[in-house]
């Protein structure tokens, strides 16, 4: 009699984990913000696939393969949004190649000595700085790490409407009809067009709003980069900084849709990263169109919770 009770309840919980394993599955796809709390949860989902994976092991090891099969399904359909098939196209021949230093300051905290180093030894062509300040820009210059980056976007405000800065090894020219704070909701965003040996191309330097704090934000910000996207024509352009977002996010994905591949299969992660620990989210990125991706890599520079993003791209033949 016991153990005919137990049965139904082992069915439920086998049916319980297979539901659970589905709803990981489906949660990148969705675009609902619920009051930010779907935003939150898709930047974890990566890390809920541990345990859906954990789940097809342990059906498997109890012979359960039907169960097994519909969790592994459900690992496949969650795993597919964050991760990405890097494709080159046809290179511009004899173009030079573009390097590209993404970093978050943090409130202009971090180590200027440690990324005055990092920046002389990546000798970047163009260096991105998100959440910095003036006086970091003074200590850095001080230091030799600006000497090759002569041109500049304009200066932070304290207090200001914008906290980014756009540095560039070659002339550039900033475009009045940037992104501006009543398109995002928060800070505008700089946007530079750079005339380098390989041609000329365009760089925003991004920072949206986080959904930790106002998902209506987070995605106006993410809106406002899609719109000025459209407007661009097919010209090559460099978007680097802090997204906040990740490739669960189904509207970080209906912004990278028209874009180049980011050049690994699965996201740097980058954030957070003022412990000793692996950062757990991938939300800074160096995204591109009209570009190869070559070679990426991280940095981790002290006084900030962000990893930098070093990213080298050539011109493809549009």
């Amino acid at each position: 009699m016991t153990k005919d009770r137990a049965q139904p309840l082992i069915a439920w919980s086998w049916a319980i984990l297979v539901l659970l394993g589905g709803a990981v599955a489906a949660l990148p796809y969705i675009s609902w913000l619920a009051g930010g709390c779907i935003p939150r949860l898709q930047a974890f989902q990566p890390w809920m696939l541990v345990g859906v994976a954990a789940a097809v092991l342990f059906a498997s090891f109890k012979r359960r393969w039907l169960v097994a099969t519909l969790v592994m399904a459900a690992l496949i359909v969650g795993a597919l949004p964050n991760m990405a098939a890097p494709g080159r196209q046809s290179a511009i021949t004899g173009s030079s190649e573009v390097s590209v230093f993404s970093f978050n300051a943090l409130k202009a905290g971090a180590d200027s000595k440690q990324l005055a180093q990092s920046i002389k030894r990546t000798n970047p062509d163009v260096l991105v700085l998100v959440e910095t300040s003036e006086a970091l820009h003074d200590r850095l210059r001080a230091q030799g790490a600006l000497a090759s980056l002569e041109f500049r976007s304009a200066p932070v405000p304290t207090g200001g409407v914008r906290d980014t800065v756009i540095f560039s090894r070659y002339p550039l020219k900033e475009l009045s009809q940037g992104i501006g704070p009543e398109a995002t909701g928060w800070y505008g965003m700089p946007v530079v067009e750079i005339d380098s040996p390989g041609g000329t191309f365009t760089v925003v330097g991004v920072h949206i709003f986080p959904p930790l704090g106002s998902a209506q934000r987070w995605n106006q910000g993410l809106a406002a980069l899609q719109r000025w996207l459209e407007e661009q024509a097919n010209r090559p352009v460099i978007l680097a900084g802090d997204y906040n977002s990740t490739r669960s996010h189904p509207q970080f994905r209906s912004l990278t849709s028209t874009l180049d591949t980011e050049p690994t299969l699965f996201p740097r992660l980058t954030w957070p990263a003022d412990t000793y620990s692996t950062p757990l989210l991938g939300i800074d990125h160096v995204l591109t169109a009209g570009f190869n991706p070559v070679s990426q890599q991280t940095l981790r520079i002290r006084g900030s919770d962000h990893l930098g993003i070093m990213s080298t791209v050539s011109f493809i033949d549009q």
